[in-house]
């Protein structure tokens, strides 16, 4: 059998999610330096429809394992506890030489796990693939991203989490349907309880609508100077605040209103960010708006690289002044 490229598919309520888009695409480059083979695997049950739709737009087999437990509701039983109990050898069968799951938190849960369970090498954070004479390579960001870190596994198979953001989704639906197969697993393990199932019912209208948003990150040392953000908004028709997650984790702003692979991820005409480092999760939720502009005190910081204007300077002295500076011109 030849190596696989295994591609972990997500899906939310029988719908592909987008990042299940950009693995395919990360698959595509691997088996450009390789003889592997690409196969998806997605757990769930009554997934007919959603299989059907994938295979026709990948053109790739999809294996789907459907999971049974006797403590958890089959339809709403999470991939991480899935992958926690499947069976090595279900793995190994397949003969993986690379397993692509999301850097998100379904995927930082199971990855590791799952490459200790089958002696294989664990890489995160992927943002790039490239061929080298030592073998593929893989990028990463390290320090606060601010350093590239270029990895090649000596190890026979990789499981790779895949950055949101850094590959882009092929556009044309393939014409010939991949080959969908099914196993059952049972999941034995008394250690998993179901006590609810709670939804976000977070209205995001507002950021889907917006054509400009400002985005606050931990260079806004105290709460009040939130206000600069405020009335920079207040400048622009259709505009709306976000946050990075430190800001959300200290309650200044709303979780819902956060950008990132852990939150919200938009693509707005305007982009402002207002003492924003640029960490990669951050990144993966706002990398494709139009124009994107960031204010920063440090000129080495990682969102300057994503960004068509940089301001190097402390957004409480610069926003004040941009305020200033416009209304003055509009007096004349």
């Amino acid at each position: 059998m030849n190596p696989h490229i295994i591609i972990i598919a997500e899906q939310s309520k029988g719908e592909i999610t987008p990042v299940t888009y950009e693995l395919i695409a990360g698959a595509r480059i691997l088996q450009q330096f390789t003889d592997s083979d690409i196969k998806i695997i997605m757990t769930g049950c009554k997934l007919s429809d959603t299989v059907r739709r994938l295979s026709e737009q990948s053109g790739i087999d999809i294996l789907v394992i459907n999971p049974g437990s006797r403590t958890i509701p089959e339809e709403i039983i999470p991939d991480e506890i899935v992958f926690k109990n499947l069976p090595a050898s279900l793995i190994n069968d397949l003969n993986p030489a690379y397993i692509c799951m999301a850097h998100n938190t379904k995927g930082l849960d199971s990855a590791p796990g799952l490459a200790a369970k089958i002696n294989a090498a664990c890489i995160t954070g992927v943002e790039k693939i490239t061929r080298q004479e030592d073998g593929i390579c893989f990028t990463r960001s390290i320090f606060n991203d601010k350093i590239s870190a270029k990895i090649i596994p000596s190890a026979k198979t990789a499981v790779l989490t895949i950055q949101p953001g850094f590959f882009k989704p092929e556009n044309d639906i393939n014409g010939n349907a991949g080959n969908p197969s099914i196993v059952g697993l049972t999941l034995t393990s008394g250690d998993y309880h179901f006590l609810g199932f709670k939804s976000n019912d977070a209205d995001t209208s507002a950021l889907d609508n917006a054509d400009i948003i400002v985005s606050a990150g931990n260079g806004i040392r105290e709460k009040k100077d939130l206000d600069l953000i405020y009335q920079l908004a207040e400048m622009f028709p259709k505009a709306a605040i976000t946050g990075s997650r430190p800001i959300c984790d200290k309650k200044w702003l709303k979780y819902s209103q956060q950008v990132g692979i852990t939150g919200a991820t938009i693509k707005p005409k305007l982009y402002i960010a207002c003492g924003i480092s640029g960490s990669s999760q951050h990144i993966g939720g706002m990398r494709d708006s139009k124009l994107i502009v960031s204010i920063n005190t440090d000129p080495h910081a990682a969102i300057f690289n994503f960004s068509d204007v940089c301001i190097i300077e402390d957004l409480t002295t610069f926003i004040p002044r941009f305020i200033k500076t416009y209304y003055d011109s509009q007096s004349i």
